[in-house]
């Protein structure tokens, strides 16, 4: 019984999902409500998956540890076709961050993430999931990213275009891997001291 009832209710959610009007909201989080070192719990509605975070001063931080011999990712289920992230982030101390999706098949295999680091971003397309993880640079701005400061990003998935907009910059890229349902979206930081506020998801609008 409680398999039919987990089957009937993804159903419905992706039913629901289909039926969301392009644009329409999945969630806002301002990461306003301050919160200790938190590792592998829920954080201001979202999930501490890997590494270390925290909330404090209006802005969500995500520190690599040692230990877990792999970068910090905090997540958040989506079920979406198109999808529009919308953030702002700082890098601080950290080697990297990247935004990254994972698409629905089970246990969400990686898809594609933007990349940000001091000397400019770039985009990947990925497959697989833990050691099985394929990944491959398909477009690449030099730029330089004060890390001081913070910076507004948008990054736009519909079909198989990906779009990113930091700051003032465009990047874009296409893949069909890009097409496919996306089930997951990661907050992601290698090393220490990076930042994310003002985190937003949308179901992406109609195709330009």
């Amino acid at each position: 019984m409680r398999l039919l009832l987990a089957f009937l209710s993804s159903v419905v959610a992706a039913c629901a999902a289909e039926s969301a009007p392009p644009g329409s909201l999945i969630v806002s989080t301002p990461f306003d409500q301050p919160q200790g070192p938190t590792r592998k719990k829920p954080i201001n509605g979202w999930n501490a998956a890997i590494g270390e975070w925290s909330v404090k001063d209006g802005a969500l931080f995500g520190d690599e540890l040692k230990e877990d011999n792999h970068h910090s990712s905090c997540t958040y289920k989506v079920d979406a076709g198109g999808i529009v992230i919308q953030a702002q982030f700082r890098l601080g101390g950290a080697q990297y961050l990247a935004f990254g999706c994972r698409d629905t098949v089970a246990p969400n295999l990686h898809l594609g993430r933007t990349f940000v680091s001091k000397d400019g971003f770039w985009i990947t397309h990925m497959s697989g999931i833990s050691k099985t993880t394929k990944s491959t640079k398909i477009a690449e701005l030099k730029t330089p990213i004060d890390p001081a400061k913070w910076h507004d990003v948008r990054i736009e998935i519909v079909g198989e275009k990906y779009r990113v907009r930091l700051d003032d910059k465009e990047l874009e890229a296409a893949h069909p891997r890009f097409k496919d349902r996306k089930g997951l979206v990661a907050l992601i930081t290698k090393g220490q001291g990076a930042a994310f506020r003002q985190v937003t998801l949308n179901h992406a609008p109609e195709a330009r």
